[in-house]
């Protein structure tokens, strides 16, 4: 999303290209004459505003055409969810509806569920991330590859969202049921 300083807001898609991985980059790398070395890049802390993003070669070639011999770089991947990962993402979610994650795990059982088996079929041995980062002149340049894979919380927004108000009533009475229900057990 871009936000402009102005009373104007412009909201576009980005279109990432897939994750690749190490054994990919390197040979980009060698194929534009960069040295490439591991570091640990995070998308959610890396998407500021002064970073400028664009496609692998493109970026590769500006490093080669600005005299970068170096970029840095990370991959990652994502064992299928489990228990503890389930925990996790529901407390990010918790965090963001500000409702309790109990809660959540009571009314959106078959949510979690439809997550759980949309995991299953992923392919963990698929890296979920690929960034490659170049600093020219105090500006970062990077390229983000990102492969699809099944969040918690998009599923059940989905859900939410495909269901407009009549889903946003039923799943709010439900919370509140639930809130209820968990006040009468203490």
């Amino acid at each position: 999303m871009k936000i402009t300083t102005n009373l104007t807001h412009i909201a576009t898609a980005v279109e990432f290209e897939p994750a690749v991985t190490e054994d990919a980059l390197k040979a980009k790398f060698e194929e534009f004459g960069i040295q490439g070395f591991e570091a640990e890049l995070d998308i959610a802390e890396r998407t500021e505003d002064h970073v400028q993003m664009v496609s692998l070669d493109t970026l590769l070639g500006f490093a080669k055409a600005s005299g970068v011999a170096a970029v840095t770089y990370d991959v990652t991947f994502f064992p299928h969810a489990d228990d503890a990962e389930v925990e996790y993402q529901l407390k990010q979610l918790a965090h963001d509806l500000e409702i309790a994650p109990e809660v959540i795990r009571d009314v959106c059982s078959d949510e979690i569920a439809e997550y759980l088996k949309l995991d299953a079929q992923r392919d963990a041995s698929a890296p979920v991330h690929s960034i490659v980062e170049v600093y020219v002149g105090g500006t970062a340049f990077a390229w983000y590859g990102i492969n699809d894979y099944p969040r918690l919380k998009r599923v059940i927004l989905r859900k939410l969202a495909q269901g407009g108000q009549k889903a946003k009533r039923a799943f709010v009475l439900r919370a509140s049921k639930a809130q209820v229900d968990m006040v009468e057990d203490y």
